[in-house]
């Protein structure tokens, strides 16, 4: 009966997040159709280097200490309120320096525009920290439908503003107050779901006894925040802002599935592998059976955009974007990996090794920073397959380590993800073969025709090979 309500509470859970993060996911997508006809690579790239200053800020602001809150069994409102008071005071202090240096950030990568809008959209770090802990109180009792509700709302909300701005022709500006309508509305509507209500309490013992695992985690999570955003930093100042615009375009376009897939991972895996972490046998079952889902799942879509980028970004977004297409392709290989990676690392967050997920993340963020800087000299291309490249080296440092650590071997690994791998690979080479000699003249028709052949074919061979995959999604259903 455990068994059974532990895989229902965890169905209900990625149905739900998953219509939270693909939803709005889609919804920013389609808004973005719209925004990038108006809007010019240009402006897509200083948003582009705003994301990095407020994806590391945000990242100090959490300190670790959500995933902590997550794993600890039994948690006080003092803990709650300690964790909370700590957030908004670190974000008002990141935001105050933010403010301050804004206008040198401006004159470093020479674009005065940069500081007001540093300044402006740099507000939603302490929007946010304002809703960490009612998110992290959802997301600790598996409650994703709420949380699913206000994404959806919210990101609605923010692109019909962005939208409008952009419309009446106020430019990059429409994408600043995008970004920060979605912080407000999705702030509001976690108070308003939420009835945890913090209170003046800050315990240093409390503080203390998080921190120690939350530490870890805190140092990991911005070590793999600065690698993940330090691409956009460097591509920004070494190449040119109009280069990062059309890297951030490819990247919204690849983070639509791997983003989506990542997230819900993360969440949903992360309480429900606590909640069986003294079950060693239990655990690596699980971790097996979402692994073989997670692959079964991302590498098909990740081979389909690399089929059909071309006909996608300049059908939808016109060739204006073209240049676009290679930096795409090239970070769907990244995005293959990137899921399987998280589902690797979550189970040492999982289990409370905090300091062996910190020293796991720390030396791939390293490695992977070396390779990647040294890189730039050979120009844009060779750095963004350098970091396909270390997308794989991160995966095979994951693999080495669920085998020595946890006990799920490379061996049983490597059997459940290669039949995904290679069923995946070799449609996505027939697909595109076939769209080659058809010669389509309309983009939109070569988008449908390779979703509808790849999607086909892939659901065909993957039935008559008789494959794991969809056996395990079939089981979870009838529960």
């Amino acid at each position: 009966m455990k068994t059974d309500s532990l895989r229902h509470k965890a169905l209900k859970a990625v149905i739900w997040n998953a219509c939270q993060k693909y939803g709005s996911l889609i919804i920013a997508f389609g808004a973005n159709i719209i925004l990038a006809r108006e809007l010019s690579a240009e402006d897509y790239g200083l948003i582009g280097l705003l994301t990095v200053f407020i994806a590391i800020a945000n990242s100090i602001t959490e300190s670790g200490f959500s995933s902590a809150l997550i794993q600890k069994k039994d948690i006080t409102q003092t803990e709650y309120c300690t964790v909370f008071l700590w957030n908004i005071g670190v974000a008002v202090i990141l935001y105050t320096l933010i403010f301050v240096f804004a206008p040198q950030l401006g004159k470093y990568f020479d674009n005065p525009l940069l500081s007001p809008i540093l300044r402006i959209q740099g507000i939603v770090i302490i929007i946010n920290a304002l809703c960490t802990i009612q998110t992290t109180r959802l997301t600790k009792q598996l409650d994703f439908k709420a949380l699913a509700i206000r994404n959806l709302i919210a990101t609605s909300v923010g692109s019909a503003i962005g939208i409008s701005l952009v419309l009446l022709d106020y430019g990059v500006w429409g994408l600043v107050w995008q970004a920060i309508a979605n912080s407000i509305v999705g702030c509001l509507l976690l108070w308003y779901v939420s009835k945890w209500r913090p209170q003046w309490i800050f315990s240093c013992s409390a503080f203390k006894g998080m921190f120690k695992f939350g530490s870890y985690i805190f140092l990991s999570g911005i070590c793999n925040t600065i690698y993940l955003n330090i691409q956009s930093f460097i591509i920004g100042k070494v190449f040119s802002v109009k280069d990062l615009g059309y890297y951030s375009q490819a990247k919204r376009l690849e983070q639509v599935p791997v983003e989506g897939t990542s997230a819900v991972l993360s969440q949903v895996l992360f309480p429900i592998y606590s909640s069986i972490a003294d079950n060693r046998q239990r655990h690596i079952e699980a971790v097996r059976k979402n692994i073989k889902i997670i692959t079964y799942i991302t590498f098909p879509i990740m081979v389909l955009l690399i089929v059909i980028a071309h006909p996608l970004i300049v059908g939808l977004f016109t060739d204006k974007w073209e240049p676009s297409v290679p930096m795409l392709q090239i970070l769907c290989i990244v995005g293959m990996f990137s899921p399987v990676n998280v589902a690797n690392t979550e189970i040492f967050r999982a289990i409370g090794a905090g300091l062996l997920y910190f020293n796991l993340q720390t030396i791939k963020r390293v490695v992977g920073l070396i390779f990647i800087l040294a890189s730039v000299p050979f120009g844009l291309y060779p750095m963004l397959w350098t970091i396909a490249g270390m997308s794989i080296i991160t995966y095979m440092m994951n693999l080495y380590c669920t085998n020595r650590y946890f006990g799920y071997s490379y061996s049983k690994q490597l059997k459940d993800i290669i039949p995904n791998f290679l069923l995946s690979v070799s449609v996505g080479v027939l697909v595109a073969l076939i769209l080659h000699y058809l010669n389509l003249d309309s983009d939109i028709i070569k988008i449908i025709c390779g979703i509808a052949m790849y999607l086909g074919l892939y659901a065909g061979i993957s039935a008559a090979f008789n494959m794991a995959a969809p056996k395990l999604i079939l089981s979870f259903r009838k529960h």
